[in-house]
């Protein structure tokens, strides 16, 4: 049985969360939203995605910012996460069977700080309402404090409610599939930004995708990429 408590009043305000409307719903998400959420139906909705993304023009945009405290991945989080603001798709999130619209949807960012604890999470939130400079500050006072282990763990609905990205700077992967579960919140997108490199005289980066077939799929997250290549093109 589902135990998961209603979503907090604030969260709602914080998130611009609205539940769907059945104008909205009409067309292929009609069929999409109940055909694979069926839990009478032993399935794996998810989709898992792994691209190599041309970032070459992103990294030179990036380059010409020159903004204290910006790391190339939190450019591509920002971006990235305009980029869904156009793919409404992606703002999708099913909660005790009810499909809702997060406008402003929080963003988890997971950060590896070793020892006994190994990962902690940081929150960004408001993040297509801020300036790449405010939004810049706001993500490096985060990851600093996260580093310290000064954040508190994130109550589960807020977890499962944000956007998942995470970064292995490290590993040059061609495939990842990301775990999740059947949970109390679904729809969720998560991704992966892995290890740049050079190949062509192109920048490329691994970028992996964990998509919920209910609301997206290949083709929205076609559409998202190439509106964040278009921001740079």
């Amino acid at each position: 049985m589902n135990q998961t408590p209603p979503l907090p009043p604030d969260s709602l305000q914080a998130w611009s969360a609205r539940p769907l409307s059945s104008a909205e719903r009409k067309g292929y998400l009609d069929w999409a939203l109940d055909f694979f959420t069926d839990e009478t139906v032993a399935q794996d909705p998810f989709v898992d995605i792994t691209l190599q993304l041309d970032v070459t023009e992103a990294h030179a945009a990036y380059r010409a910012q020159g903004l204290a405290g910006l790391s190339f991945f939190s450019f591509l989080i920002w971006h990235l996460a305009q980029a869904m603001q156009g793919q409404p798709d992606f703002q999708l999130r099913r909660f005790h069977a009810e499909w809702w619209v997060l406008e402003n949807a929080p963003i988890v960012v997971p950060v590896a700080i070793g020892g006994a604890q190994r990962f902690t999470e940081l929150l960004l939130e408001n993040t297509t309402r801020l300036s790449l400079a405010d939004f810049a500050g706001h993500y490096r006072q985060q990851l600093d404090a996260a580093r310290r282990g000064e954040l508190p763990r994130l109550p589960e609905t807020t977890f499962l409610a944000a956007c998942f990205i995470g970064n292995l700077p490290q590993l040059r992967f061609s495939g990842l599939s990301l775990h999740w579960r059947q949970s109390r919140i679904q729809c969720q997108p998560g991704f992966y930004f892995g290890q740049r490199y050079e190949q062509g005289g192109r920048l490329l980066i691994p970028l992996a995708a964990k998509l919920h077939h209910a609301c997206t799929d290949p083709h929205v997250l076609n559409a998202l990429i190439t509106d964040f290549q278009q921001r740079f093109a």
